[in-house]
């Protein structure tokens, strides 16, 4: 199997429409992330990525875009923070994609830009998740009881930090 990153602007959205058009890829995810997911979503995310130099990377799999990761840059007295976030189509689950691409773009955004803490905030219940953090380095600090809202229920979620060399 072929792992490698690629910038959004080198992918078909379609393909990346595909993967994300699936409900439990959304579960775990902000409301920002659509469900249906059509091929504009992904056209739009893709321009927005690029008008806005965000740090956003295409997961290709075997030259198929199957998921995405990315880090957005906090600001003011969290500047030199950034939060990674990231999805994976549900036929590429539990292969090691992620915990192959995680460090991977840890070490891009640690060697590239002024960040001293890429951290990630997870449903409490999305136990992969959670283990895929810890499997890349990343320390449990915070449990926040009812700090997320999405679908009429609230729910817990935890923080994760990794911090740069």
């Amino acid at each position: 199997m072929k792992i490698e990153l690629r910038n959004l602007d080198q992918i078909d959205p379609g393909q990346l429409a595909y993967f994300a058009n699936d409900k439990r890829v959304c579960q775990y995810l902000r409301n920002s992330f659509p469900h249906p997911y059509t091929v504009y979503d992904a056209m739009q995310f893709i321009q927005f990525s690029i008008e806005h130099h965000q740090v956003d990377f295409a997961i290709v799999v075997n030259d198929i875009c199957v998921g995405c990761i990315g880090v957005t840059f906090q600001k003011d007295i969290y500047c030199q923070n950034c939060e990674l976030g990231y999805w994976l189509g549900v036929d590429y689950w539990n292969k090691g994609i992620m915990s192959y691409v995680i460090p991977l773009v840890c070490q891009f955004v640690f060697d590239n830009f002024i960040v001293t803490k890429i951290y990630a905030e997870v449903f409490a219940d999305n136990t992969a998740s959670a283990h895929l953090l810890e499997k890349c380095g990343f320390s449990k600090e915070g449990y926040f009881k009812k700090h997320i809202y999405k679908n009429g229920h609230h729910y817990d979620a935890i923080l994760y930090g990794l911090l740069g060399g």
